[in-house]
């Protein structure tokens, strides 16, 4: 049994800065102060951290648990505004992908999203893409991604009836964020980066054992998850569990070391000899 725990921005849906927005109008709205923050420091975190990272910038200070809580309401009442009328894109590729996975008995799907849990449904709503997934990682609670990818495990365990070790575990994002949390885990991990919504450098580094645009390739999407053959060994650009000629040509890209070129074939970033990411 594997399970696949996929993002939701930027890996399911490209929908821009609706989030950002309804995040600024919130606190506007609460409190008539315009929020200054650097906005680079949101992307691959939970919902949790960033309303609280977002209000310590503000005020110089953390929320009250009762801030917070009239923050998050704020904000939910707004983001369906927000997106209403707005076309919201969906990654290339990914229902034919879900509606694939969903087919393979073998298969189980969840979200992992930083979003809170009333968020990612909002934001899904519209696509139709909510149908596929029953269960899931929020970021209502979790204070990192790490943990998120752990609750996530834990809740599909539960409403699948099944046992998910480590090398079942398949997660896909868009973020290098993505990549170390997996990692950190011990769990299979993978980006698409149609929606260039992490950092180009970052994301690279954070050596993914496939690193694709989009879902349109579904074939090497299955070979990854070991549901299909590779008769023709992988494609240029694409690295799946690599050999070397691939690993020189990602160190050409890169920069990389020879140190980090072992993390396409670690399963956590504590086994380098360094003990760090990048």
């Amino acid at each position: 049994m594997k399970l696949v725990l996929f993002d939701l921005d930027g890996t399911l849906l490209d929908m821009g800065l609706y989030g950002v927005i309804s995040l600024n109008k919130a606190i506007k709205n609460l409190y008539g102060k315009e929020p200054k923050y650097d906005h680079a420091f949101l992307a691959g975190k939970t919902d949790t951290h960033n309303f609280n990272y977002v209000f310590k910038e503000t005020f110089k200070k953390n929320p009250t648990p009762k801030q917070f809580a009239a923050l998050k309401a704020e904000y939910l009442k707004l983001l369906p505004l927000e997106a209403k009328g707005k076309k919201t894109k969906v990654i290339s590729g990914v229902e034919a992908f879900l509606k694939k996975l969903s087919a393979i008995k073998e298969v189980k799907l969840a979200l992992a999203t930083g979003n809170f849990e009333e968020a990612a449904r909002i934001k899904l709503a519209p696509s139709g893409l909510n149908k596929y997934f029953t269960t899931g990682g929020f970021g209502d609670k979790a204070p990192n991604r790490p943990a998120m990818l752990l609750e996530a495990v834990k809740n599909a365990q539960k409403q699948f009836k099944a046992k998910f070790k480590e090398g079942d575990v398949y997660v896909i994002g868009d973020t290098a964020s993505d990549i170390t949390a997996a990692k950190e885990n011990g769990f299979h991990n993978a980006v698409v980066d149609e929606a260039g919504l992490g950092d180009r450098e970052k994301l690279l580094r954070a050596a993914a054992e496939l690193h694709e645009k989009n879902f349109k390739n579904i074939k090497l999407w299955l070979m990854w998850l070991g549901l299909a053959a590779d008769p023709k060994g992988v494609e240029k650009g694409s690295y799946i569990m690599p050999a070397s000629a691939i690993e020189h040509v990602f160190f050409s890209r890169t920069g990389i070391d020879e140190q980090r070129l072992k993390m396409f074939r670690i399963k956590k970033y504590s086994d380098l000899e360094s003990g760090t990411l990048l």
